[in-house]
Protein backbone atom coordinates (compact mmCIF):
# COMPACT_ATOMS: atom_id res chain seq x y z
CA UNK A 1 0.00 0.00 0.00
CA UNK A 2 1.63 3.04 -0.96
CA UNK A 3 1.09 6.74 0.10
CA UNK A 4 0.07 8.11 -3.21
CA UNK A 5 -3.44 9.54 -4.36
CA UNK A 6 -5.79 6.96 -6.74
CA UNK A 7 -6.92 10.46 -8.74
CA UNK A 8 -4.11 12.90 -9.17
CA UNK A 9 -1.57 10.46 -8.08
CA UNK A 10 0.49 12.75 -5.53
CA UNK A 11 2.90 11.25 -3.21
CA UNK A 12 5.35 11.58 -0.38
CA UNK A 13 8.15 13.97 -1.23
CA UNK A 14 11.40 14.55 0.27
CA UNK A 15 13.91 17.37 1.45
CA UNK A 16 15.63 19.32 4.34
CA UNK A 17 14.88 20.43 7.38
CA UNK A 18 16.80 23.47 7.93
CA UNK A 19 17.51 24.61 11.51
CA UNK A 20 17.95 27.99 12.52
CA UNK A 21 22.03 27.89 12.34
CA UNK A 22 21.68 26.02 8.76
CA UNK A 23 21.74 22.44 9.84
CA UNK A 24 20.11 20.47 7.19
CA UNK A 25 18.09 16.67 7.88
CA UNK A 26 16.15 14.56 5.34
CA UNK A 27 12.66 14.89 6.36
CA UNK A 28 9.27 13.60 4.28
CA UNK A 29 6.42 15.28 3.68
CA UNK A 30 3.35 13.23 3.22
CA UNK A 31 0.11 13.45 1.25
CA UNK A 32 -3.28 14.21 3.62
CA UNK A 33 -5.22 11.11 2.41
CA UNK A 34 -8.78 9.74 3.15
CA UNK A 35 -10.70 6.13 2.42
CA UNK A 36 -13.95 7.76 0.05
CA UNK A 37 -16.39 4.89 -0.83
CA UNK A 38 -17.79 6.05 -4.70
CA UNK A 39 -19.23 4.38 -7.60
CA UNK A 40 -17.04 4.72 -10.52
CA UNK A 41 -18.59 2.53 -13.91
CA UNK A 42 -21.18 0.96 -11.83
CA UNK A 43 -19.03 -0.45 -9.43
CA UNK A 44 -19.02 0.60 -5.52
CA UNK A 45 -14.61 1.20 -4.37
CA UNK A 46 -12.99 2.47 -1.81
CA UNK A 47 -10.26 4.75 -2.93
CA UNK A 48 -7.64 6.54 -1.17
CA UNK A 49 -7.65 10.21 -2.47
CA UNK A 50 -6.39 13.65 -1.24
CA UNK A 51 -8.14 15.85 -0.04
CA UNK A 52 -7.37 18.53 -2.59
CA UNK A 53 -8.98 16.07 -5.03
CA UNK A 54 -12.12 15.48 -2.42
CA UNK A 55 -12.33 19.34 -2.28
CA UNK A 56 -12.48 19.98 -6.25
CA UNK A 57 -15.62 17.65 -6.63
CA UNK A 58 -13.23 14.75 -9.03
CA UNK A 59 -15.38 11.91 -7.63
CA UNK A 60 -18.95 11.64 -5.31
CA UNK A 61 -19.06 10.78 -1.95
CA UNK A 62 -21.26 7.10 -1.97
CA UNK A 63 -23.33 8.02 0.62
CA UNK A 64 -24.75 4.71 2.53
CA UNK A 65 -28.72 4.75 3.04
CA UNK A 66 -30.36 3.28 5.80
CA UNK A 67 -32.99 0.09 4.77
CA UNK A 68 -36.03 1.04 6.11
CA UNK A 69 -37.69 -0.75 8.99
CA UNK A 70 -40.66 -2.89 8.71
CA UNK A 71 -44.03 -1.64 10.91
CA UNK A 72 -44.05 -5.17 12.50
CA UNK A 73 -40.69 -4.17 14.29
CA UNK A 74 -40.96 -1.21 15.78
CA UNK A 75 -44.41 -2.13 17.70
Amino acid sequence: MSRTCDICGKGTMFGNKVSKSYNHTRRTWKPNLIKVKTILEGQTMTLKICTQCYRSDWIVKKVRVPKPVAEAETK
